[in-house]
């Protein structure tokens, strides 16, 4: 569910004339509506990188790689969580009209502005950040280290791949059928629980945040079109 932003947006945009150069006004319309759409477009991406893990044994040819599959949607969702605040850095550029170049949008240099300060947007933004780096050291792993460790993950892997190199006789080994599928249910019943509650932190810091981005969007719109009016 989109914010009431959008609204905002929609009453501005309707008025701009296809293929007619942008004016200042309307640029900064059309460049808090796209960088803010991204943000929410983000969030959605999280949700289906949740449903990937839950049917990440559906998309697996083979047996013996199912835990593979789940490692790697797994990763997507950690590498989506953080990019989410990467794109709301993106927005409050725009929107406080700070007018910094793309490869000096970060957490510092908007925090610290003085445009974002006087707005009062940086405790929203704080929590924003805390939300999206809930799993900052698991990420930094993937990103470091090419590898997502979890020890019931690594058992699912080992488990199968045994299966499969055993053709078929885990009992050999001290396990059963039953274990490797109730084990697999585990890890992916884990992994979405923590990620549907992470998500969910997320959408709700990001809304607390629109809420103000709002009331700052309309009256910088309001200002720019009586001033060009």
């Amino acid at each position: 569910m989109k914010h009431l932003i959008f609204e905002s947006f929609l009453r501005d945009l309707e008025h701009h004339q296809r293929d007619v150069e942008l004016t200042e006004v309307q640029r900064y319309h059309v460049d808090c509506w796209k960088t803010c759409k991204s943000i929410f477009t983000s969030i959605k991406k999280l949700k289906i990188a949740e449903e990937c893990i839950r049917q990440s044994y559906r998309y697996c040819e083979n047996e013996h790689e199912v835990a593979e599959y789940i490692e790697f949607h797994i990763e997507n969702y950690l590498i989506r969580s953080r990019s989410v605040y990467d794109r709301v850095l993106s927005f409050i550029n725009y929107l406080c009209d700070i007018q910094m170049s793309k490869e000096h949008v970060n957490h510092v240099s908007i925090i610290t502005n003085r445009k974002v300060k006087l707005s009062g947007l940086n405790n929203k933004l704080k929590e924003i950040n805390k939300a999206c780096e809930q799993y900052r050291v698991e990420r930094n792993g993937v990103v470091h280290h090419d590898k997502y460790s979890d020890q019931e993950l690594e058992w699912v892997d080992t488990a199968r791949k045994a299966k499969y190199i055993l053709k078929g006789n885990v009992e050999s080994i001290g396990i059963t059928d039953e274990q490797i599928i109730n084990n697999t249910a585990i890890v992916i019943s884990k992994h979405m629980q923590e990620f549907q509650l992470n998500t969910e932190k997320i959408r709700s810091a990001v809304n607390v945040l629109m809420d103000d981005a709002k009331k700052i969007y309309d009256h910088k719109s309001y200002k720019h079109n009586k001033k060009f009016s």
